[in-house]
């Protein structure tokens, strides 16, 4: 991957006086740790280096010092990363990317585009002379979360993987109360720099369907498929064509289907024009569109049973009411009202509010009443709600459960409706980095570091340590397939267990045994590898005499 050459090229020169390993050995060597460790905290790292110090030196053939890896130099290396100028990150992902593209022949038919918020427990730095409505700092703001904690402030990490195994291309660490929108269109700029042409099919989500982003895409010769967001019109516009569809309804089935089963999604599509003015220079750009109508089955079985849940909630909390309807007509409106907004079905339960005034005798004072005992007369008001579902509405809302707008400007011969469908239903590969820096092997949470430029630049490495996994994903699944074999004993207690598509993380666990050992002559021996090993090390193109020794040193 060149990690060291390129690093060192595009970053600022070091201090003169400093000696030891250059930013690029250094980026190595703390990539090697977050990948094996599952670890970024930077305090660590010297120990670990200190105790696999002659294997790391084996391996790459450097003069390691006790002091190359302390915490100090490699936070000095994430503040040069982050707080260099943009065209450096920019350049090392270009020219990363059409070397991986070119070195591993990677398909380029299909990319995809999309964005996660990070939230940190970190308090906006103030100065106690400052007010409290200070800025926070630039990176950090708070924004919406896809982690839903909006308490906490967050950044957003942008990736813009390939299929078919989501090997990232293009990335970006943004403010965490910035838009999405105006990021898609510069992304497909990037990507289409890095693979070398614009026939690609570019796949977003909503936020990337404005008509600016579609206009100039298709104005620069690019392929794009996005679902529209449902704002403005949109909305009645699908209700239409559902209710009554201006072109024939097919049924849409998965590869692995036959026709006999209950297909996966049914649509149609509408082929409409576009037009865009660009507003700097009033420009008109016009292109055709294809509007792709489709329902999935399973969307719209989640949908009905949300609305249903939502439904019978909002019942019981109605019925609460009746119990206690208060005497104030306004309040117990308000209340209903609270009620249906919460559980968002305003438009599929209708109320009335019965209103009943009587006149109470009561008496003046104390004792048994008589006939000409003086009395006043007191009012009284009594409320019944009264409730009950609109059934028509709500039958119109599972008809129109699980239909979405999709729009495209690829003619019919290179994407049919039914490869739209397949295709978004594969938008999980970028989400699948995003669990990587949350969840997974390349932790980006929590994070321990506060000053901005090392929290970007620790996210640019571990977007490099995702193209590691993904690369050894891509080359053995690709040899498995040529070879129509499957890879077992990757899973403890079910070694017969075998699959086509492994993870990194497991092929990895599977060398977790070897052991190098030094004798005192100063010969050395490795464990001996087993046949799950030399069958990996086959599947990813790798010799096995990587433990052999004399150990020949890559350059």
């Amino acid at each position: 991957m060149q990690i060291p050459f390129l690093l060192d090229q595009e970053l600022p020169r070091p201090h003169g006086n400093r000696q030891g390993l250059s930013y690029g050995q250094l980026g190595v060597l703390l990539l090697t740790y977050i990948l094996t460790q599952a670890d970024h905290r930077l305090c660590a790292v010297e120990s670990w280096v200190r105790q696999h110090h002659q294997i790391l030196e084996t391996t790459t053939g450097w003069e390691i010092r006790d002091k190359d890896c302390s915490d100090d130099r490699l936070a000095n290396l994430l503040s040069v990363l982050g707080g260099s100028e943009n065209d450096a990150l920019i350049n090392i992902e270009t020219v990363l990317g059409q070397h991986l593209v070119k070195a591993y022949d990677l398909p380029t038919d299909v990319a995809r585009c999309d964005t996660t918020s990070l939230s940190v427990y970190h308090q906006p730095q103030r100065d106690h002379q400052q007010v409290e409505q200070a800025l926070p700092p630039p990176l950090l703001h708070k924004g919406h979360s896809k982690d839903h904690r909006p308490d906490l402030l967050q950044y957003r990490q942008m990736l813009s993987t390939l299929d078919p195994v989501g090997m990232p291309l293009v990335s970006a660490t943004l403010t965490g109360n910035g838009a999405d929108d105006p990021i898609y269109f510069p992304t497909w700029q990037r990507l289409v720099e890095i693979i070398g042409h614009t026939s690609f099919l570019y796949i977003a989500d909503c936020k990337a369907s404005s008509w600016a982003n579609r206009a100039q895409i298709d104005r620069d010769g690019g392929i794009y498929c996005f679902p529209l967001a449902m704002t403005g019109n949109r909305p009645d516009i699908l209700r239409d064509w559902v209710l009554n569809p201006p072109t024939p309804v097919y049924n849409i089935f998965l590869p692995t289907q036959v026709w006999v089963e209950t297909p996966v999604c049914v649509g149609f599509e509408v082929p409409l024009g576009s037009i865009w003015v660009n507003p700097q220079t009033r420009t008109r750009h016009n292109w055709s569109e294809r509007w792709l109508v489709i329902r999935s089955a399973a969307l719209a079985k989640q949908q009905i049973h949300g609305l249903e849940q939502r439904l019978g909630n909002a019942e019981i909390a109605l019925r609460k009411l009746i119990s206690k309807p208060g005497n104030d007509t306004k309040v117990l409106h308000t209340k209903v009202n609270a009620i249906l907004n919460r559980y968002r079905v305003s438009e599929y339960i209708t109320f009335k509010v019965v209103q009943k005034i009587t006149y109470k005798k009561v008496y003046n004072s104390c004792g048994r009443p008589s006939a000409d005992r003086p009395y006043r007369r007191v009012r009284q008001i009594d409320l019944r709600l009264e409730f009950q579902r609109v059934l028509a509405e709500i039958q119109i809302a599972y008809t129109l459960a699980g239909w979405r707008l999709f729009v495209t400007n690829a003619l019919t011969s290179r994407l049919t409706l039914e490869q739209a469908v397949l295709y978004y239903r594969e938008q999980w590969q970028p989400e699948m980095g995003f669990h990587r820096f949350k969840r997974g092997q390349l932790p980006a949470l929590p994070i321990y570091f506060q000053d901005e430029t090392r929290i970007r630049g620790l996210m640019f490495l571990l977007t490099i340590a995702l193209r590691v996994f993904t690369l050894i994903e891509f080359v053995v699944r690709r040899q498995l397939l040529k070879q129509s074999k499957s890879l077992a004993g990757l899973y403890d207690g079910n070694p017969k267990r075998s699959t086509t598509r492994p993870t990194a993380e497991r092929l990895l666990d599977a060398f977790s045994g070897i052991t190098m050992y030094s004798h005192r002559d100063g010969s050395c021996e490795i464990t001996l590898l087993n046949d799950l090993q030399k069958q990996i090390l086959t599947l990813m193109e790798v010799p096995q005499s990587l433990y052999t020794f004399p150990h020949l040193v890559p350059t």
